[in-house]
């Protein structure tokens, strides 16, 4: 349940701030204004959506190759793949969402199993546990609640200040409480066993190309795309998480990166093409990392990083008005449009998408998961030993 402090001060101290470094650079502009209708009629579409994604096959849904036919015409299949991947924008929100559904209500049903199996351990009913894991030491003082007062006077504005104080008071006791409770379960979770079997969405149409800048063996059990963009401010940040993660892992990891110029950004266009005509020499990491630590990108810091580069800069100027960078920056983008990718940076671990710049450990974390997942694979396809009766 949401607490009274979340409900009458939504922007109060109390509440954890949002990670701002992870807001990913977007194409998209907030919209001006909204049709109430719209609106309906959108949310509408989505829930039949759901409806129908959830009833059929999890194949298409979880990137499973799904060759069932849908329809014949002159003999000829039609596969749901192939219209898949005609809406896959459409298609991957909609899964998403499907997912973050069936995760919280599997971490509901885990909670609920985890404190019916203590309970009966300590003899207790469920709802005794849940009172006995909240108690402890609440202690809130005078001064806190004053504090908090003068943080939200302006919305207690039709009380008494006693009043305001004593609901306060009593607000941030239950906050106590629960934070109490959230630790005890965070240690009886830790205690138990828990394996998260539950597939995620998985985007199968972006191609590790081997004409994509890597770096990595081809053969690693995780592959990492990142859809950047040279003037975004949060690709830039991510680049420490990302070269932690290759100095980490080494060779079990491949990264392939993939253009992502934004319109909002001027000049995030004329370095991918840079960075393009640099790997066309071969410098295409070097440029990168350059083009990463530059104060500002314009045409002559592109040429001074190319000269500093010990690059042919005849050559890397007759490459970026060839037409060919722009070709296969442009090649790049469209790859983003058809899987639904509209902001920077976007990463797809092993066909998971991950929005947004995210820190080493949250790396950390996917790829574990992601080389338990390749590693289990692997032992179940080596041939069995032959049985002796």
């Amino acid at each position: 349940m949401q607490s009274f402090t979340s409900l009458v001060y939504p922007h109060s101290s109390f509440h954890s701030k949002l990670r701002l470094n992870s807001h990913p650079c977007s194409s998209r502009q907030p919209p001006a204004g909204s049709i109430p209708f719209a609106r309906f009629a959108a949310a509408a579409f989505q829930c039949v959506a759901l409806c129908f994604l959830s009833s059929g096959s999890d194949a298409s849904v979880y990137g499973q190759t799904d060759d069932r036919s849908v329809a014949t015409l002159n003999g000829r299949s039609i596969t749901q793949k192939e219209v898949d991947s005609l809406i896959i924008s459409q298609i991957l929100p909609l899964e998403e969402k499907l997912y973050a559904i069936r995760k919280a209500a599997l971490e509901n049903l885990i909670t609920s199993r985890l404190l019916a199996d203590e309970a009966e351990k300590r003899g207790l009913s469920v709802a005794q546990l849940r009172k006995e894991l909240a108690a402890g030491d609440v202690h809130i003082t005078p001064n806190q609640v004053d504090e908090a007062y003068a943080e939200n006077a302006s919305f207690f504005a039709s009380m008494s200040p006693d009043e305001a104080k004593e609901r306060l008071r009593l607000d941030m006791e239950n906050q106590a409480r629960m934070q109490n409770y959230r630790v005890a379960l965070g240690k009886l979770r830790e205690a138990a066993r828990i394996d998260l079997l539950l597939l995620e969405p998985r985007v199968t149409l972006v191609t590790d190309d081997l004409a994509a800048p890597s770096i990595g063996p081809k053969d690693a059990l995780v592959t990492v795309i990142e859809f950047s963009d040279f003037e975004c401010p949060y690709c830039r940040g991510a680049q420490s998480a990302i070269n932690q993660i290759l100095t980490v892992y080494g060779k079990q990891v491949r990264l392939v990166f993939k253009h992502l110029p934004l319109q909002v950004h001027e000049q995030a266009f004329p370095a991918a093409q840079a960075a393009f005509c640099a790997g066309e020499q071969g410098a295409f990491w070097k440029y990168h990392d350059a083009l990463f630590t530059s104060d500002s990108l314009s045409s002559d810091t592109f040429d001074n990083i190319a000269s500093s580069l010990n690059l042919d800069v005849s050559k890397f100027k007759n490459c970026l008005t060839s037409g060919a960078a722009g070709a296969a920056v442009r090649s790049n983008m469209r790859e983003a449009t058809q899987s639904g990718i509209n902001s920077t940076p976007t990463f797809i671990i092993n066909g998971k998408l991950v929005r947004g710049a995210i820190s080493f450990e949250e790396f950390k974390a996917i790829i574990e998961r992601e080389l338990k997942i390749a590693q289990s694979s692997s032992r179940l396809q080596q041939p069995q030993p032959a049985r002796k009766d």
